[in-house]
């Protein structure tokens, strides 16, 4: 917990006992309100801002939970989490499971500057101000800033030059690190992933889960019940909302990371399609574990002229879900508590019918063959990169972040299209039987370390033991041409074998709330699995038995929890 200072604490009393100012003189003002919005906020600004919150309010509790790497030029920086409650929590332990809990993530793409204000704003008013009543029925936590370099430099990825909401698989990036360590730790009911996009007519989108994995009660209730509500709260108050929607060059996948060049989209027709079916996906990442897991999505210009106005939009749209959220406190928890001991029950036992999608595409529902929507009417304007911030000398080089966009039509034209490539639902390709666990050889201990990062419980064994397991043999594969891409076409064949396996091996159960995970990043065929990052060096030729074998009878494990050291 940050350490209540000297300074905060008198702070807090001259604001109770101030006489004769208004209640919103009185309130604590977050950085970009206290100066006017015509700056981003920095991690020393979010660091104080937490620290006055915690001294003035009970009910909020301020952790660091993470630290940026140490780079040259960028000096490691500290991963916040608050925790508001009504009974003034800090730990998982200390909260009142009768209700649920919500985490609000923020800032993964550090260029994505409204998310982390509007994340303050929020925390400030669940504290302090008009949602605190919402504690009676809610429990909040809010990690404000997950990429401070980003955020500090403007720009998309990180202090290692990742995009964090492309690495919820591999989990390299430290932020996207700690965002599992803290969910591990809380085992939320409902998440909510901020981010901003382009200068859009709707001016919130808000996605839920689309992965087929993932119960689909979730995505109705998520999409008929609180989305539903959500439109209705921004609609009084005159923003345009749809459901979060992504267009993309059909027959390809662009939303996994790969670093794809122009000739593989070229000639391509698009289509629009519900968020993205990936699991290294901040959203489906934690929706997988059987929660009601959602993507915000701002309309932004990214420039500081707009940064009040579409702080606000992210604003409403948040305080509009958690408002959803918490009017159906009961349903959310029944729900998802149901949902979780259900996938245990069905973990720990094994059955054909039990089965994980490996693979799964996009289809059309013939019901709905087509899609309207509203969008902005493109209007020519003089050709302009936009003005400085600030002097450059001749010669020096100009970043976009350099740059303050042009600013858009004056009235920009509302245009109403119908999307003919309309593809909103998930269709499963590819499905296994989940088995009740896997066996990883030592040699193996850098996937180890991986699904430790991702909370995954992980056992070793303490003596040999020969056990009867399933075995794959590769037949025909085509390796995929990009990293972070499954292989474009990999055929397995499926065999009993006696496998001896060694002190020190690892033993992955399925029984654990990762059921579903587990498969999904150790079976050979899945598109979401590690196979696909050349780090791993997993990718097999034909002939070959695959890394992991699958265990499917009870036996005798001689084995003991492995140990994550570094928590």
């Amino acid at each position: 917990m940050i350490r209540r200072t000297f300074i905060a604490a008198v702070l807090g009393v001259l604001s109770v006992l101030a006489i004769g100012l208004p209640a919103a003189a009185q309130a604590l003002p977050t950085p970009a309100e206290e100066k006017g919005y015509l700056r981003y906020s920095q991690n020393e600004d979010v660091a104080r801002f937490l620290s006055e919150l915690d001294a003035r309010c009970r009910e909020v509790n301020v952790r660091i939970v993470g630290r940026t790497k140490d780079m040259p030029g960028f000096p490691a920086k500290d991963i916040f989490l608050a925790v508001v409650s009504e009974n003034g929590a800090l730990r998982a332990r200390d909260l009142d499971r009768a209700k649920p809990t919500i985490l609000l993530t923020a800032a993964q793409h550090g260029n994505e500057q409204s998310a982390k204000e509007a994340a303050l704003r929020l925390l400030r008013d669940f504290a302090a101000g008009e949602l605190k009543p919402l504690l009676k029925r809610l429990n909040v936590l809010v990690m404000p800033q997950t990429n401070p370099y980003g955020n500090q430099f403007d720009v998309r990825v990180n202090e290692i030059d990742l995009d964090m909401n492309r690495d919820h698989v591999k989990v390299e990036a430290e932020g996207v690190a700690t965002i599992h360590r803290v969910f591990r730790e809380f085992m939320p009911e409902v998440t909510i992933d901020v981010h901003e996009k382009g200068d859009d007519y709707y001016r919130v989108n808000i996605g839920c889960v689309s992965n087929a994995d993932i119960h689909p009660s979730l995505q109705d209730f998520s999409r008929r019940i609180l989305l539903g509500e959500v439109e209705a709260a921004l609609n009084k108050r005159k923003i345009p909302f749809h459901e979060y929607l992504v267009s993309e060059e059909m027959g390809i996948n662009t939303s996994a990371g790969a670093a794809l060049r122009p000739e593989d989209l070229a000639g391509r027709e698009q289509m629009k399609r519900y968020s993205t079916t990936d699991l290294n996906d901040g959203r489906n990442s934690l929706g997988i574990f059987e929660t009601l897991s959602f993507i915000q999505e701002g309309a932004s210009r990214h420039d500081f002229p707009t940064l009040r106005e579409r702080t606000d939009y992210q604003y409403w749209g948040l305080r509009a879900l958690c408002e959803a959220a918490a009017g159906h406190a009961a349903e959310v928890l029944a729900m998802v508590k149901g949902l979780r001991q259900d996938l245990m029950t069905k973990a720990g036992v094994y059955a054909e019918s039990n089965v994980v999608h490996l693979r799964m595409a996009y289809a059309r529902d013939p019901k709905n063959p087509t899609l309207t929507i509203k969008q902005f009417e493109a209007e020519a304007q003089p050709r302009t990169l936009g003005t400085l911030k600030a002097d450059k000398k001749a010669g020096d080089a100009v970043r976009s972040a350099d740059l303050i966009a042009p600013p858009p039509a004056k009235s920009p034209k509302i245009a109403t299209i119908e999307v003919k490539n309309w593809f909103p639902n998930v269709e499963p390709r590819l499905s296994v039987a989940r088995p009740l666990g896997y066996v990883i050889p030592a040699r193996h201990a850098d996937v180890v370390e991986n699904l430790l990062r991702l909370g995954v419980t992980v056992m070793m064994f303490t003596r040999d033991r020969v056990l009867e397991v399933e075995a794959y043999t590769v037949g025909e594969i085509v390796p995929a041409r990009y990293d972070y891409l499954a292989p474009e076409r990999i055929e397995v064949a499926k065999a009993a074998l006696r496998l001896p396996a060694r002190r020190g091996d690892y033993y992955v159960s399925c029984a654990q709330p990762a059921a579903n995970l587990i498969p999904c990043l150790l079976e050979p065929q899945s598109e979401f699995g590690l196979i696909r990052y050349g780090t791993y060096k997993l990718v097999p030729a034909a002939g070959d038995v695959w890394a992991f074998y699958r265990l499917t009878k009870v036996q005798d494990l001689p084995v003991m929890p492995y140990k994550d050291w570094r928590e």
